[in-house]
């Protein structure tokens, strides 16, 4: 029997940006969300360091939220700091016997410096049980044709990782991960509790199809990238981040895994532990539904009713501050649509300046039309406003007449397919940004 916890996408560091008060949970060091994050994170360290019989912790990336391929800043220092406080808890508690591993994530890597905050912020040579694998040592295993695993023959456990690749962005690099993922087929004879750890999702393209299958019928698969606690299949699970980071994941689950693993019996029994009901404050999207009857007075009030439920005695306490967004779905007209994003800037900035009596962290707002989508009081240029109806059939003639004017000779179908996903990929990054 083995017994794993799995964690994932702690995202230490991680501030919300859009539509908060200036407050502070901590003066001058920590922001009321991030601080939230960091005490859940020394709680989840204790509690694991205390179960009984654990013989390995792996958490599968994004241990910080920075440095990322959109941001260049190291983790601030109070995520150094927990990160350092909830490793010292961990291996104190286990007197440093249970091994920690970490694989690297999208999030947490100094990109064209090839080092991580766990190099440049934590001494590593502390804590003999830390085993952390960055993109570095996945592209050296590729290199040399090696497998990336970690070997523990006294328990008959084999781990092999696969830290965060977007192997798909170029040609060369795509057959050369499909080749050396080979090497991670695990030996069917030598009687290991086989486990994968990897960062990646199948749904941008970060997760290779023979580790989210059951080709390579390892006894467990622990999956991280995603933020949402789910089975993905059979024995393939995503632990999710311990909080919801945006209003996109508050109806996903959040948490981490106990796995027991019998491989006698071939039975893995998952006890999945909730974090997000821990979350102190509301976190809610609250719709209104406008119409062309509606005057602006009509809509205020429908909105000062909903936030009439966060007016405190005590005023703002970053602890339960609401975190708020408010979803206005109807008929919308051009001219509607900017009174409402006047409104609420103008009753945004009246809840923020009065600190003594609403308790919100944050309020941001989206409006949806049938023809028009604006979200919050940003530029409303939306960029798949402007792609063609059939979008690869177009880009390929687009493609095929430049090569024409310029008299190159390439392949058209094969430039198409890389153009058509280069946008794609351009366009859920942006999703991604614009939410988080």
């Amino acid at each position: 029997m083995v017994k794993i916890v799995q964690i994932s996408d702690s995202h230490l560091g991680y501030r919300t940006r859009r539509g908060v008060t200036n407050k502070w949970a901590i003066q001058n060091y920590s922001k009321p969300y991030e601080q939230e994050i960091y005490d859940l994170f020394l709680k989840v360290m204790t509690d694991i360091s205390l179960i009984k019989n654990l013989d390995f912790v792996v958490h599968c990336g994004d241990m910080f939220h920075h440095p990322s391929k959109y941001s260049s800043y190291p983790p601030p220092e109070p995520a150094r700091r927990a990160f350092k406080e909830g490793l010292d808890i961990f291996f104190n508690n286990t007197s440093n016997q249970i091994p920690f591993i970490y694989v690297e994530g999208n999030h947490g890597i100094f990109r064209g410096y090839e080092y991580t905050p766990f190099e440049s912020h934590i001494q590593v040579e502390r804590y003999s049980n830390l085993h952390y694998y960055k993109q570095r040592d996945l592209l050296t295993a590729i290199k040399n044709n090696e497998p990336l695993k970690l070997d523990f023959p006294a328990k008959k456990v084999r781990f092999y990782l696969f830290p965060y690749f977007e192997f798909q962005d170029y040609e060369v690099y795509e057959a050369a991960y499909d080749n050396w993922v080979e090497n991670q087929h695990p030996i069917g004879n030598e009687g290991n509790t086989n486990i994968a750890v990897a960062h990646g999702s199948a749904g941008d393209y970060t997760l290779h199809r023979k580790i989210s299958s059951n080709d390579f019928d390892y006894d467990y698969v622990a999956l991280g990238h995603e933020h949402g606690l789910k089975k993905l299949s059979k024995n393939h699970y995503y632990s999710g981040s311990l909080l919801p980071m945006n209003f996109k994941e508050i109806n996903e689950k959040q948490g981490y895994l106990i796995i027991d693993i019998d491989k006698k019996a071939k039975i893995v029994n998952i006890e999945e532990i909730s974090t997000s009901k821990l979350l102190k404050r509301t976190f809610e999207i609250i719709p209104i539904h406008p119409s062309p009857q509606h005057t602006s007075a009509d809509l205020e009030a429908l909105i000062s009713k909903e936030l009439n439920r966060f007016i405190s005695d005590d005023g703002f306490d970053p602890k339960t501050a609401a975190r708020l967004k408010f979803n206005f779905m109807g008929e919308v007209t051009i001219e509607k649509n900017w009174q409402i994003n006047d409104m609420m800037s103008r009753i945004r900035r009246d809840c923020f300046s009065q600190p003594d009596k609403f308790n919100i962290l944050q309020i941001i707002w989206k409006i949806i039309d049938i023809s028009e989508s604006f979200e919050d009081d940003i530029s409303p240029g939306i960029i798949q406003d402007y792609i063609l109806e059939h979008p690869d059939e177009e880009f390929k003639t687009f493609v095929s007449e430049k090569l024409t004017e310029d008299q190159s000779h390439f392949n058209v179908d094969k430039l198409s397919q890389l153009g058509m996903r280069a946008l794609k990929n351009a366009l859920k990054d942006m999703e991604k940004e614009k939410e988080v």
